[in-house]
């Protein structure tokens, strides 16, 4: 009996040595941490996968990312890009059956070209400060917003017929004359293409018969059409200030007879007198009712 006592206590203190040496072993502390780290970790795991409150509690509302509109605040919505990214178009909606009746009057253009750019009403000679454009059967035809923007006329003029004003961005506005109806309202927002009314005849200008009138301007200055369609809304400006530096260059200087320069002058080709044939206007209005 004695004696396996004493294997006991052998075996006890050599058990008791083995375990002392390993603990002298540098990485045995920092191999239990790792594999109990890992059983911590596993077990978490674990928990979850079983846990249904992992997922979204169902009053909570999960948004649809396609859905970005709903999430301006009080109604508020995303602006779409705009304006500066159209092309001017034609203000009709099939151009295959148009045909240009009335040209730009371009001071810088031939005696020929010129010729042609002008508005007989009245015994009196107008240029033409935008662009006329007819059915090739001499039939109506439908009116459409060469860019969008904002209606900010639209009325009958005894002279002109229907007109139509559009405000766009950047001072850009876009004249629709000589319509015989009208489809949409002053404050109206219309989008590029959009119907504005049908083709007509009017008083002003009787050469062209069943037409729509288009100008374009930027901050007052009338541009020829033909210049910028197809192109971007911001040429617009670019062409205008050129414009205006021609007719700065063209000015004779101190001491020189106006008179030399001919009738390549808008204002010598246009009577001074316009508000007698019932426009009653300033200037720059005076120029706009020219053009029908």
């Amino acid at each position: 009996m004695r004696e396996e006592e004493n294997k006991r206590s052998s075996k006890s203190e050599e058990n008791s040595l083995n375990v002392k040496s390993l603990m002298r072993k540098r990485w045995l502390l920092p191999a239990v941490y790792l594999v109990a780290a890992a059983g911590v970790l596993s077990a978490v795991f674990i928990m979850q996968g079983q846990d249904e409150s992992a997922a979204p509690p169902e009053s909570v509302e999960v948004t649809d990312p396609s859905q970005a509109g709903n999430l301006y605040p009080q109604g508020e919505e995303a602006v779409p890009v705009t304006a500066s990214s159209e092309v001017v178009k034609m203000p009709v909606v099939n151009d295959e059956e148009i045909t240009v009746v009335g040209y730009f009057y371009d001071v810088n253009g031939t005696p020929e070209e010129q010729q042609e750019a002008l508005v007989y009403y009245n015994n009196t000679y107008f240029p033409n400060k935008g662009m006329d454009f007819a059915h090739v059967d001499g039939e109506s035809f439908e009116a459409a917003a060469a860019l969008s923007g904002t209606v900010v006329k639209a009325e009958k003029d005894a002279l002109l017929g229907y007109v139509v004003e559009i405000s766009h961005e950047n001072g850009v506005v876009t004249h629709y004359h000589s319509l015989e109806t009208v489809e949409v309202e002053e404050g109206a927002t219309v989008q590029q293409g959009d119907i504005l009314g049908r083709a007509g005849r009017n008083s002003y200008n009787t050469d062209a018969g069943i037409h729509v009138h288009f100008e374009i301007r930027q901050d007052g200055v009338a541009v020829n059409p033909n210049d910028v369609f197809q192109q971007p809304i911001d040429s617009v400006k670019d062409i205008a200030k050129e414009k205006e530096a021609e007719k700065e260059a063209e000015k004779p200087a101190d001491g020189e007879d106006k008179e030399d320069e001919g009738a390549s002058d808008e204002e010598e080709v246009a009577p001074e007198n316009h508000e007698d044939h019932g426009q009653g206007e300033d200037d720059d209005q005076q120029e706009s009712s020219e053009l029908g």
